[in-house]
This record gives structure tokens, C-alpha cells and sequence, in this order.
């Protein structure tokens, strides 16, 4: 086993951040197998996937260190044929190591996610605020009640709180499309992996995943790879938690404050559907230090009074459409910027947008856009 482990040495040294030894996380490594008699057979009989999670402890940093409980060695079936599969060693981020490499980022202070039961009282304060979470921290389990959901708060140097909630509906259908409970439920395993051992542990991992697509982005790459570990090993699709990081244009910083000065819901929320999501949320958490809540509410404000108006504006076009009044569409095309327009008839059936094009190009002289 020490030979397999030892082979990733030189990589390991190269991509490990300086907080990390090779030797100790070989300790441990040796250590957490010693103690696993399944886990160090799969290891023997897919030396390469130990090989691969142990360079994943280096590309991410975190430690094996139990102590720590920043990650952990699992064993997950994969399938390698048709009705054919296979045991392979993986790493695994804890919550606490997904919270560790957030702060580790430089952008976020400190995170913290906590499980809400039905006996507690829990208060969403709006955006930038820190929600209010009571219940007496000595009850016991039962009489605080079920779950009925988990939060997660982050808070950056600049002061602000980023809060992401989920209810227990959201958090349980995460777990159902996970493959050790879809396993466990088809009556192919006998337990249903850490969603049953280890719930609390799982709930706060699924929202902290969550949360980290809406955190400023810089220095996240270490953190970015821990997600897609862990999305793969609950055998979800990189892509609903690990967006490509992406920074914006200094073009579209001007149009974004530009909007927001001239408080045009329609065309933020029609900019905001144009970009994906990682360059709008650095766009989000781009203004100066101090200014940032006051800007963010001024956003999130503008983004639901823009969603409000497209509803709006959809059943106007949509009841002038099939009253066949063109006078009703060409007036409220004419209160459209060409941004709005585009968005707005992104959204309309097909039927609707071909009475309206029929009756822009009818008329193109009536046409005077913003």
C-alpha cells in the first residue's frame, strides 16, 4: 500500500498548497486504510483511484487529519460496463472543509450552516442580513421537532451576509438523486451511505454547495474542484453546482451600474438571464467596500420588479395577440427598449411572437425603439 501512495509524491509537491505535508497526509492515508479492511482491499484492486484521491487532497487542500475532519476517504460503486461495476477510492470534502477553503479564499470571513427544526424560530431578514435563528441549544433532539430545513451564512470582509436557505423539500430531493440512497432504497444497498448515517452533516454540505455559487468568485479554484468532488460523489452532473468562474468586462460593469442609476427592472433582469451566472455574480459582489449592501438590495429589487413586469408585459402581448389588435401591440412594443423586446419574446409562445412580427413588419414606420 505505501508504494501505491508513494508514487503520487512528486505531483503531490507540486500542486499541494505549503500548509500541506506529503508525509503526514501519507500518515494518515496508511492510517485511515489500517482501519478499513474493505477500503484497503478496493485500493489494492483499484490502486489508481487511491492514487487519484490522494492528488485530490493535494489540488484541493485539505487534510486527511481525523482530527480536523476537513475530508475523507470513501469507497463508491462505479459503473465501468453495462450491468457491470466497480469499487473505487474517492475523496470526500466535509462541510467543514468546504468551509475552511472558503475562508482560505480571502473573500469570506467566516460560514456557518446551521439545521432548522419545527420548534425553533427562524427569521429571514432579507438580503445582506443575517437571518434569526433561536431554540434552546440543550434540547434534546425530539423537542426541537423535525427538520424542516437548513441554512447557510457567509460573511464577507467587506460586513455583508450572504445567506442561502433550504427547505426540507429541496434538501431531501438532493438526497434522493444521490446514488447511495437511490441504491439504498431499490434495495441494491443495505444502508443508505451518509444520508442516513450522517444527515446533519450531508443537509449542511448541500447548502453550503449551493451557497458557493452565489459567493465572490476570486481565489475560489481550490474550493470549485472541491464541489465537483463531492457533486460527483453523490453522482449529480458537475455542471448544477460547479460553474466555470468567469470574471466581467469592464463594458459590462459600466451597463450594470448604468442600470441600476437609471432603475431599469426590465432590462437588469433581461441582462441578468444574458450572462451566466458566475460573471452576474461577481458583477453582484463588485461594488466598493461599504456601498455593498445598499447596492445589492438595489438589485435584488430591481430583479423582482423586472420579473413583475415581464409577467405583465407577456399577458398584454399575449391578450392583444389574440384579440387581433395591432394598434395594443405596437404600443407597447413602442415602450420597449430592443433589449426588453428580445428578452420579452423569449419568453412568448411561438404563435404570439408570430402575430407580433407580422404586425411589426407590417407597420415598420410606427416603430420608434428606445
Amino acid at each position: 500500500m505505501p508504494k501505491i501512495i508513494d508514487a503520487t509524491e512528486v505531483k503531490f509537491c507540486q500542486i499541494a498548497p505549503k500548509a500541506l505535508n506529503y508525509q503526514s497526509e501519507r500518515g494518515f492515508a496508511l492510517q485511515i486504510l489500517a482501519n478499513n479492511e474493505y477500503m484497503a482491499r478496493v485500493a489494492k484492486e483499484n490502486p489508481i483511484s487511491l492514487q487519484q484521491a490522494i492528488t485530490s487532497v493535494a489540488s484541493i487542500g485539505l487534510s486527511l487529519n481525523p482530527a480536523e475532519r476537513q475530508a475523507y476517504l470513501i469507497t463508491r460503486n462505479v459503473k465501468v460496463a453495462k450491468n457491470q461495476w466497480q469499487s473505487r477510492v474517492f475523496l470526500e470534502p466535509s462541510y467543514m472543509g468546504l468551509a475552511k477553503l472558503a475562508t482560505d479564499s480571502g473573500n469570506i470571513s467566516w460560514v456557518q450552516a446551521n439545521l432548522v427544526y419545527a420548534n425553533d424560530t427562524f427569521v429571514d431578514n432579507g438580503p445582506g442580513e443575517r437571518p434569526t435563528h433561536t431554540y434552546n441549544a440543550f434540547a434534546k433532539k425530539d423537542q426541537r421537532g423535525d427538520f424542516v430545513g437548513v441554512y447557510c451564512v457567509a460573511k464577507t470582509h467587506e460586513g455583508d451576509y450572504l445567506t442561502n436557505i433550504m427547505p426540507e423539500d429541496e434538501v431531501l430531493s438532493i438526497r434522493d438523486r444521490s446514488e447511495a440512497w437511490k441504491s439504498f432504497k431499490s434495495g441494491k444497498a443495505k444502508t443508505g451511505g451518509p444520508w442516513q448515517t450522517d444527515f446533519g452533516e450531508q443537509a449542511k454540505k448541500t447548502v453550503i454547495r449551493r451557497a458557493f455559487k452565489t459567493w465572490p468568485r476570486t481565489n475560489l479554484a481550490r474550493m470549485a474542484e472541491a464541489v465537483h468532488l463531492s457533486n460527483e460523489n453523490e453522482g449529480f452532473e458537475p455542471i448544477l453546482t460547479s460553474p466555470q468562474i468567469k470574471d466581467y468586462t469592464a463594458e459590462q460593469k459600466r451597463y450594470f451600474d448604468q442600470l441600476i442609476s437609471q432603475s431599469s427592472a426590465l432590462r437588469m433582469l433581461a441582462f441578468q438571464k444574458s450572462l451566466d451566472d458566475s460573471t452576474f455574480t461577481n458583477l453582484y459582489h463588485s461594488f466598493e467596500k461599504g456601498q455593498k449592501g445598499k447596492y445589492q438590495r438595489a438589485v435584488d429589487d430591481l430583479l423582482k420588479s423586472g420579473e413583475q413586469q415581464s409577467q405583465q408585459v407577456i399577458a398584454d402581448f399575449t391578450a392583444t395577440a389574440s384579440s387581433d389588435d395591432p394598434d395594443g401591440i405596437l404600443e407597447i412594443y413602442n415602450e420597449l427598449s430592443l433589449e426588453e423586446f428580445d428578452f420579452i419574446a423569449s419568453r412568448l409562445p411561438a404563435e404570439i411572437n408570430l402575430v407580433i412580427d407580422g404586425v411589426i413588419n407590417q407597420r415598420p414606420g410606427a416603430l420608434s425603439q428606445q
